[in-house]
């Protein structure tokens, strides 16, 4: 699981803590127990699917990054994550679960009513403790479907 000093770190790297960027953050631990982080165990590259806050998280569990290239962003809407180990040539495909979504749902009901900030705060909890499988849905990718390597 993620250190206690990463999630005050997702905070002040996006600005504020959210359902997103916590679901973004499991996204690319998940990736990166799989893969290993960026440059640790080898040349990880990723694609997200979406222009959203789960960015900072991915970027910050997984060590990727748009400014190194190892990460693009493709708007298309989906919260999915394509990420590889160039060396390795292991390739997986994450995805939020739809119990993790409903809650990123709760949570924005909750904050647009202004109500209920100690529910808001226990689904932000709850995403960061809760096991994997109840957030991130993972699935090993065929060789070639997914990250080639990013133009510099």
């Amino acid at each position: 699981m993620l250190s206690e000093e990463f999630w005050p770190l997702l905070a002040r790297l996006h600005g504020h803590r959210c359902p997103m960027s916590i679901m973004g953050a499991r996204l690319g631990y998940a990736a990166a127990a799989r893969l290993g982080r960026h440059r640790e165990k080898g040349d990880v590259t990723a694609t997200y699917m979406n222009r959203n806050c789960a960015i900072d998280g991915v970027m910050l569990a997984l060590g990727t990054t748009p400014g190194n290239g190892n990460l693009k962003i493709e708007a298309k809407g989906l919260n999915l994550l394509e990420a590889v180990n160039d060396e390795s040539g292991l390739r997986f495909r994450l995805t939020l679960t739809e119990g993790a979504l409903a809650l990123g749902r709760r949570y924005g009901e909750l904050r647009r009513a202004q109500a209920g900030e100690e529910e808001r705060e226990e689904i932000l909890v709850r995403l960061q403790i809760a096991p994997e499988e109840e957030v991130v849905e993972v699935s090993e990718l065929p060789g070639g479907a997914c990250c080639r390597r990013m133009d510099r």
